[in-house]
């Protein structure tokens, strides 16, 4: 585990995957994304390139053949990564879903 100087500021426990992503603004512009966390209240986000994503968008994360979306807006920026803070809470179901496969696993 890496120690960092810097104390946790997280208010829900974040969980480490590798998932297929992808945002979408203005109705039709599509990012592809690796979602590498996941907490109930926010993501980290990987992108191929650098990426200035907009300050709202769509994420969609596609686990076991299902899609699931969330409005989000960046909280930081560093060069191919974005953390993400969900604007909307999750619907239940979806943090249920999530929270099975991920202990599963």
């Amino acid at each position: 585990m890496r120690h960092s100087t810097y104390p946790e500021r997280r208010k829900t426990q974040r969980r480490r995957l590798f998932l297929e992503g992808m945002i979408s603004f203005a109705g039709r512009c599509r990012l592809k994304c690796m979602v590498q966390n996941l907490s109930d209240s926010g993501a980290k986000l990987a992108f191929h390139t650098v990426t200035d994503a907009p300050a709202e968008f769509t994420l969609s994360v596609f686990l076991a053949g299902r899609e699931v979306q969330y409005l989000a807006r960046p909280k930081w920026r560093r060069h191919r990564s974005c953390g993400v803070q969900f604007v909307k809470p999750h619907p239940a179901n979806n943090l249920v879903f999530f929270r099975n496969y991920i202990t599963a696993r």
